[in-house]
């Protein structure tokens, strides 16, 4: 189908709740963007926003799909997923802890300067800029930032320059809205299941 984000009307779109939640967690994703290396709280504040929404938007396409035809069975291949996925976990679990703790999710850059004189010169290196996940603790068990993603490495989806909360929203973007499309479809069959 093809649906863009930015597409998704009101009046034609029948998971208008979820629909919304990623438009919300799109925002946040393009403020995480604006935000870029300025303030690290209004980045961290995004970075939140987008977590709570994107669960949301999770949430609603539940509550939304239910009793369609095949949404179980749909509905069981994206808990798979959400589950066992290290990058989709750890962004379940750090919207829990976001919302339950006072633990910070994110770390402010660290430049790493070192000054190495060389004879009458100087050479000045630094890491490159970043925010760093920091590890989530959600009832007692430890989550580790992801290392992979789809069973690929998360040096697979990096690029130099951008933040790894940045990298991991747009991986989950890339991940929930073509989902959202998905079931979108099944809504438009207009079969229901039946109660039993």
């Amino acid at each position: 189908m093809g649906r863009s984000i930015e597409n998704w009307e009101e009046q034609t779109f029948p998971l208008v709740g979820a629909a919304k939640e990623l438009k919300a967690a799109d925002a946040a994703f393009r403020d995480m963007v604006a935000i870029g290396i300025q303030s690290f709280h209004e980045y961290d504040r995004a970075w939140r926003d987008f977590l709570h929404s994107i669960e949301r938007a999770w949430n609603k396409t539940i509550a939304e799909a239910r009793g369609r035809k095949n949404w179980q069975r749909i509905k069981s291949e994206y808990d798979h997923l959400r589950s066992t996925d290290p990058l989709l976990r750890y962004l379940i679990q750090a919207r829990h802890a976001s919302e339950h703790t006072i633990d910070p999710l994110i770390r402010e850059w660290d430049a790493n300067l070192k000054v190495t004189p060389i004879g009458d010169r100087v050479r000045i290196e630094w890491d490159d800029w970043d925010r760093p996940l920091l590890p989530i603790t959600n009832r007692g068990t430890l989550f580790n930032p992801p290392k992979k993603h789809l069973g690929k490495p998360m040096s697979h989806y990096r690029r130099k320059g951008v933040s790894e909360p940045r990298t991991a929203a747009e991986l989950a973007m890339q991940f929930y809205v073509p989902m959202l499309n998905r079931v979108y479809l099944l809504r438009c069959s207009r079969e229901v299941v039946p109660n039993k």
